[in-house]
């Protein structure tokens, strides 16, 4: 990987020491406090004084740290243990040295830096949950649509987006049958429920596993992703001006090859939203085998004792077969216990019997009128609003009337019927996936056409070569 060609070669040394814990919370504590807001190089004495004071906490909370490697030598004093720790974080690549006259400056490397960065987003549990991430899918394929000579940028943006959510989908399932292993390998029942509850409960069924099965989960916006990206794919206008911004702002060498980019781009992610039901099915059951588990385990808690119970029935068995007669058997005091025991009963709680379902009668409700009425208006308006190849078709024909060519600004239009079809007059090249685009042709030219509707630029419809000997 070109990653570890580029990282110093001991950088991991500290990370896979005794004492790694403590040197993983002072990377991420120099990373957010000593060099993120720092608007220059810190000096070397006041980082050394930020790994003194972090020492110290850390030490109060989690113990004194592990020994250092016996290479270092004794560190006792707080200031030549903070020292030791500096010089390590120095010689493994994490820090580097410069000097500023006779001021000696310290930094993070940049390539280990960018590393802590993404690190410290993990620790901070970004990569945790993803329903914001779907929805910024969707806004930034809507942004690229409305304007895609300038939010080009966007369309890498969601399909970075759909990849991380689509890897954090595998990371839930996986977990969870890591999960569901360790159960299966635990022997006694209170080793199963506790990793089942501080697991599999506080971890996935709460934060992940019920995120996905509430409406508010991000799945409801998958189908409108897929169809925005579909839709996107389809329009070659969009395509084409994603392609220009491409190739213009450097993520592609010409125009075309970047509209094939952006077609790639836009298949993969049609690609990961299909794919998310599999996994989704594959988390559920995973889950469902591990409440299975536990449901059995809980359900034969009782019979773990058995042995015990029937060793108990085989003592009184044998009590009742003694002679001993009225006077009893001598059991000496200190082993017999006269205290009740202490603790919930256990003697198991029969079932309930199920009352049977009672009779009911079924009425068949007669449809409301006036929501049949609101239907077929619904309907109407519907059908009067949309815009077909054939409704299309018959009005352009409507406004040549045999002729070859007709002008915008001669087109009259007296009601909404109109309307509706003329303000996609312009679209004619594009629209229906140039079903009409073989029969007529679309010229802008200058001037204007304003009436009582619409205001924009002239235009004129001419029949295709073809077209015009057939009239």
């Amino acid at each position: 990987m070109a990653l570890f060609d580029v990282l110093p070669s001991d950088l991991f040394k500290p990370l896979a020491s005794p004492s790694r814990l403590f040197y993983a919370d002072l990377l991420l504590s120099l990373h957010s406090k000593t060099f993120s807001l720092a608007p220059e190089a810190p000096r070397r004495t006041e980082v050394i004084g930020e790994i003194m004071s972090f020492l110290a906490r850390w030490e109060t909370s989690n113990g004194t740290m592990a020994d250092a490697p016996a290479s270092e030598g004794p560190a006792t004093a707080p200031e030549d243990r903070a020292r030791t720790v500096y010089q390590r974080l120095v010689d493994t690549g994490w820090l580097i040295e410069h000097k500023d006259r006779y001021i000696r400056l310290v930094d993070l490397d940049p390539d280990a830096g960018n590393l802590l960065h993404v690190l410290a987003g993990i620790e901070r549990g970004e990569a945790r949950t993803y329903g914001g991430a779907v929805v910024g899918v969707l806004s930034m394929l809507q942004s690229a649509t409305s304007n895609p000579t300038e939010f080009s940028e966007n369309l890498r943006n969601a399909l970075k987006g759909a990849l991380d959510f689509m890897q954090h989908m595998r990371t839930v399932s996986v977990s969870m049958r890591k999960i569901e292993e360790r159960i299966v390998r635990q022997d006694s029942l209170r080793e199963i429920f506790r990793h089942f509850f501080e697991d599999f409960v506080s971890r996935f069924l709460i934060s992940d596993f019920k995120t996905l099965h509430t409406k508010d989960n991000p799945f409801r916006f998958r189908a409108r992703i897929i169809h925005q990206a579909q839709s996107m794919s389809a329009n070659s206008l969009v395509t084409f001006a994603l392609g220009e911004a491409y190739s213009r702002e450097g993520r592609a060498t010409t125009p075309k090859l970047g509209e094939q980019m952006v077609l790639d781009d836009l298949a993969e992610i049609v690609r990961v939203f299909e794919s998310t039901e599999g996994h989704l099915a594959a988390i559920d059951a995973t889950a469902a085998r591990i409440e299975k588990r536990i449901l059995t385990a809980a359900r034969y808690m009782d019979r773990a004792g058995s042995q015990v119970e029937g060793r108990i029935v085989e003592a009184m068995k044998a009590l009742a077969r003694t002679t001993a007669g009225t006077e009893g058997i001598s059991v000496k005091p200190p082993l017999l216990n006269r205290n009740m025991p202490i603790g919930p009963a256990h003697i198991p709680t029969p079932r309930r019997e199920r009352q049977p379902i009672a009779k009911s009668s079924v009425r068949e409700l007669a449809p409301d009128p006036a929501f049949a009425a609101y239907r077929a208006e619904k309907a109407a308006y519907s059908r009067r609003t949309s815009v077909t190849p054939e409704s299309m078709l018959a009005f352009v024909e409507r406004q040549l009337r045999g002729r070859t060519e007709v002008r915008g600004s001669d087109i009259a239009i007296e009601s909404v019927d109109d309307f509706v079809p003329f303000q996609r007059l312009r679209e004619l090249p594009t629209m229906f996936e140039g079903t009409l685009a073989r029969r007529f042709e679309l010229t802008h030219v200058a001037g204007f056409v304003e009436n009582d509707w619409i205001t924009c630029q002239d235009f004129v419809i001419r029949r295709t070569r073809g077209q015009k000997n057939a009239a």
